[in-house]
């Protein structure tokens, strides 16, 4: 949806998913990552990851109650659980007011489809990307590694939206 070719990304979270976003947003060209997250060691490490080993700046910044977006981020990607079912109304906690500006929201999560961040950066005048498109690609390239038969992906992401009911 957009290409992370020069931007500023940010990520939400220091687990597994935030720390392939990390890195593929860096490999894919980004400028800048900024990692937030509660537990900054981690986070120091996964900036300490694109600083060494690809040509993009990164710093890690802890995620505080109300912490502000960076100003200047093009892409925001929450690499956490917050919001997954049932607890569909969480979010990490954020000074929503600084989404204003940021071009691209994503969120991991995929189900609802529709986490209540997005809902906010679409009320800020964001452009969204939901998690269903995260999970349809791991499928597919499962389903290609294990297989050897190419995955229709707007198949399998039909039958995710008709599995979650959407």
């Amino acid at each position: 949806m957009r290409d992370p070719a020069g931007a500023s990304v940010c990520v939400l979270g220091a687990g597994g998913a935030a720390r392939a976003i990390v890195v593929e947003t860096a490999l894919a060209g980004a400028a800048h990552v900024t990692v937030m997250a509660r537990r900054v060691g981690e986070a120091e490490t996964l900036a300490d990851l694109v600083r060494t080993h690809t040509p993009a700046s990164a710093d890690a910044v802890e995620l505080v109650p109300s912490a502000g977006i960076p100003e200047g981020t093009d892409i925001l990607v929450n690499g956490t659980n917050a919001g997954l079912a049932p607890d569909v109304e969480g979010m990490v906690d954020l000074d929503l007011d600084t989404l204003a500006g940021v071009d691209l929201v994503a969120d991991v999560v995929p189900n609802p489809p529709q986490t209540r961040l997005l809902r906010e950066a679409q009320d800020r005048g964001c452009r969204t990307l939901d998690g269903l498109g995260m999970l349809v690609a791991q499928a597919a390239v499962n389903m290609e590694l294990w297989t050897g038969v190419t995955a229709d992906r707007p198949v399998m992401r039909h039958a995710l939206e008709e599995a979650l009911r959407i």
